[in-house]
């Protein structure tokens, strides 16, 4: 008898679409889709790298030294497809010297350099490295510029170890220290600095994402219960325009919003927090974060762009669950909508804007659901473009959405959800054919 019940509600629950898809079918598409939007990304930002690497880096060298190694040094880089324009000025500006001309980066050979390495001691060299943008591509730009230096100490450990023995084995297998430095527009970070912020930066939007799914998922919900609980009828036959019943809707979306947006921020502030106390880099006195970098007023840009973008995806929640019939149909419409942020915003995540066509780099701007990244991006470069037109973008579109849910609400189809009556049609169907 267990065995027959058993089997009776399996069979139940199996029969119920939402139930199989959500809980069997779901899964498979969203970790398949995270998997095809990481891979792309991930090769379109290699392609990047490859692309900058093959047509020839343009080096700047400082070479305080003019000795054995360092002229063998820039012998080699020579013979590694890349373009070296030999420096001999005094107290040179890095960040001048990198804004000046179109070079990538900067090798400050230091005076010593080669006698240090004659007596068996570490010989340094100082790589800067201009960024225009924080991301795998560019990363990966910067790892290839060092990358150099590194090939360059394989390369004389070698010679070392074929001329001679009487150096400590510990210093000829590891014969130059390369300390890697990233600017960004003037200021100057370690490259360890900077990786660890963007390692921060890939886990920031995973916050706002399901700030935005649940603020979605509450709006649908929201109206799926007054239909369902029949509120809505009487709502509808008061003195009250319907105006003011969606005005009414939309200014609790935008409570549910700002509250969102300020406990986004406060995890947001804790969580750097926490990174920064445990941090134990040569810059944690500033606090190896991201809030360390934007500032006060980077994060309350962020905090309004968190704001505006949950706005966006409120009143799209309560414009897409008002075609549902009920609690259930209305969480259904919109339940696919994780798709539409996660995309566009790991997209940016991984591209970089300064390498991407301009076309491109627009569309992923004017994209909604991608402000928050943006936010952080503009702040920590110093562009503002993008921001700008991102949050252009997002209000205009909030604009047209209220729009869209005032018509809505006017309409004689509100309660009935679905345009038509006719049994077996799919509720995305009659959606767009609603329009």
């Amino acid at each position: 008898m267990l065995k027959r019940l058993i089997v009776k509600e399996v069979k139940d629950l199996i029969r119920d679409r939402k139930i199989l898809f959500g809980m069997i079918i779901l899964p498979l598409i969203i970790y398949g889709v995270m998997g095809i939007v990481v891979s792309e990304t991930t090769k379109y930002s290699i392609q990047q790298v490859k692309e900058a690497v093959s047509t020839g880096m343009k080096l700047a060298v400082v070479d305080y030294d003019k000795s054995t190694y360092s002229k063998l040094l820039i012998e080699y880089l020579k013979r590694m497809n890349t373009t070296i324009d030999i420096v001999n000025r005094g107290n040179i500006n890095v960040t001048r010297l990198l804004a000046s001309k179109d070079y990538i980066g900067v090798l400050v050979i230091p005076q010593g350099f080669s006698k240090n390495i004659s007596m068996g001691i570490q010989g340094s060299v100082e790589v800067y490295v201009r960024l225009s943008d924080i991301s795998i591509a560019s990363l990966g730009i910067a790892n290839a510029v060092i990358g150099l230096v590194n090939g360059f100490a394989e390369y004389l450990s070698s010679i070392l170890i074929s001329n001679t023995t009487t150096l400590p084995p510990s210093f000829v297998m590891n014969p130059i220290e390369v300390q890697g430095n990233i600017i960004i527009g003037k200021v100057v970070y370690s490259l360890s600095y900077i990786s660890a912020m963007y390692s921060q930066m890939f886990m920031l939007p995973l916050a706002p994402m399901i700030v935005m799914i649940y603020a979605a998922s509450i709006a649908a919900t929201s109206i799926g219960v007054e239909k369902e609980e029949k509120t809505l009828e009487v709502l509808l036959t008061l003195p009250i325009s319907r105006k003011s019943i969606a005005l009414a809707k939309l200014t609790g979306s935008i409570i549910i919003a700002l509250a969102a947006s300020i406990s986004t921020m406060a995890g947001f502030y804790l969580y750097m927090k926490s990174i920064t106390e445990v941090s134990t880099s040569s810059q944690s006195s500033v606090g190896t974060n991201v809030f360390g970098v934007i500032g006060i007023g980077g994060l309350i840009v962020y905090a309004l762009t968190v704001f505006l973008t949950v706005m966006v995806v409120s009143t799209l929640g309560l414009y897409l669950g008002s075609f549902g019939e009920n609690v259930r149909s209305a969480q259904s419409v919109v339940g696919y909508l994780w798709l539409v942020v996660f995309i566009p915003l790991y997209a940016s995540m991984f591209i970089d804007f300064s390498l991407t066509p301009l076309p491109v780099v627009l569309a992923i701007s004017m994209i909604p659901f991608t402000s928050p990244l943006v936010a952080l991006k503009s702040f920590i470069v110093g562009n503002y473009t993008y921001l700008v037109v991102n949050i252009v973008a997002t209000i205009a579109l909030l604009i047209l959405l209220v729009f869209l849910v005032s018509r809505r609400f006017e309409g004689e189809k509100l309660l009935i959800g679905r345009p038509g009556k006719r049994r077996g049609r799919k509720l995305g169907y009659k959606f767009f054919k609603s329009f």
